[in-house]
């Protein structure tokens, strides 16, 4: 949503609120890249590295093509918000699509605890008392 706030920005604008709104969305991205490569290791634990390479490329890729797009765009408010609306309008589609088809990984790490046991759930003290007993 930032990006589209983004959008409605001008140069009349309030300077410390459009600073404040870019730290917003700089938080925002910035969690966002995180939680990219956070992914990295549970796609295929053997092949971290060539994934990390692959996720990091692939940001540049869209770097510049965002960067392409954007110097196509027609120069001053008018561009500038045609630029952040797309960013915007793109950032939904993609959250949305990755809610819909990112699954959990399920025995990605099987691997590493081949062999060891579940243990089961302890029962707190609290939770075995009964209704007459009283702790001292």
């Amino acid at each position: 949503f930032g990006y589209l706030i983004f959008s409605t920005v001008k140069g009349g604008w309030w300077l410390p609120g459009a600073v404040l709104l870019t730290m917003a969305c700089s938080f925002f991205v910035q969690a966002g890249e995180g939680s990219t490569f956070a992914i990295v290791p549970l796609v295929k634990r053997r092949i971290t590295g060539q994934v990390a390479g692959n996720v990091g490329a692939y940001g540049n890729v869209g770097a510049v093509a965002y960067l392409t797009i954007f110097s196509l765009l027609p120069a001053g408010d008018v561009g500038n918000r045609i630029f952040f609306q797309m960013l915007g309008v793109t950032a939904l589609i993609v959250a949305f699509l990755c809610f819909l088809v990112l699954k959990e990984p399920k025995g990605s790490f099987a691997e590493l605890h081949e062999g060891e046991e579940e243990y089961a759930t302890v029962a707190s003290p609290a939770a075995s008392m009964g209704a007459g007993d009283v702790m001292n």
